[in-house]
């Protein structure tokens, strides 16, 4: 082969690989910016009576489970599954929904820069110390539960007032999530043992900040299922 020819197949090769080095850092700022975004969605109808829903969020193998590459998680998990199991126990006892939400990512560009919650993987799936207490499940791909998802049919066809929160992460899919609730007119409520983030500093941080948003943070003793 001539040494020409050679450098022009060369050069194929290496603007190939730039190309699609390109495609993929694109396709991966585009999927950040959706993964952040907030919904708007209806304002919910003023029902005749309250009625509470616990939304468990995130809680998978791919971040409190053992195929976790997030330390600060895994070392907590035990605590926080724990808790949000009896938290889900109560409010199965007193006939109030439970629903899960797990992320899951099909776009194979984004997979490969990070296949934590790649759809059919381990991650994925809910944590298997989580005790399901209902078969109701949201299956959402960024931060915003209610983005594309069927957690709005959900809850408003069981004409829900009242949203309890719990998981993670309370600077991402607990805030943003908070967010579009409110935008639906929703009352929250977020159960502070219940919720983890990538530090206790940023917890409490996340939790002042709920606060002054108008956002109800409550204890688990304290914790008042409407009826």
């Amino acid at each position: 082969m001539k040494r020409g020819t050679i450098k022009k197949v060369t050069f194929s090769i290496v603007g190939l690989l730039l190309l699609f080095v390109i495609i993929v850092f694109v396709n991966f700022k585009i999927f950040e910016k959706h993964w952040s975004d907030v919904s708007l969605g209806q304002p919910i109808a003023h029902y005749g009576e309250r009625r509470a829903a616990l939304l468990v969020i995130d809680v998978q193998e791919g971040t409190t489970g053992y195929v976790s590459r997030n330390a600060f998680y895994k070392e907590n998990a035990d605590s926080l599954i724990s808790i949000i199991n009896r938290i889900a126990d109560i409010f199965k006892a007193s006939n109030a929904l439970v629903v899960y939400a797990r992320s899951e990512i099909s776009n194979p560009l984004i997979n490969l820069l990070d296949n934590s919650y790649a759809k059919g993987s381990i991650g994925a799936n809910f944590d298997r110390r989580l005790k399901l207490k209902s078969d109701l499940e949201v299956v959402k791909v960024g931060n915003d539960t209610f983005a594309d998802t069927n957690l709005d049919s959900i809850l408003i066809s069981n004409k829900i007032s009242d949203l309890y929160m719990v998981g993670l992460d309370a600077a991402y899919c607990i805030d943003v999530t908070s967010e579009a609730a409110q935008n639906r007119n929703y009352r929250i409520n977020l159960i502070e043992e219940a919720i983890l983030s990538e530090s206790e500093a940023t917890k409490d941080g996340m939790m002042a900040d709920f606060r002054n948003r108008g956002i109800e943070v409550v204890n688990f003793n304290n914790i008042k299922i409407a009826e």
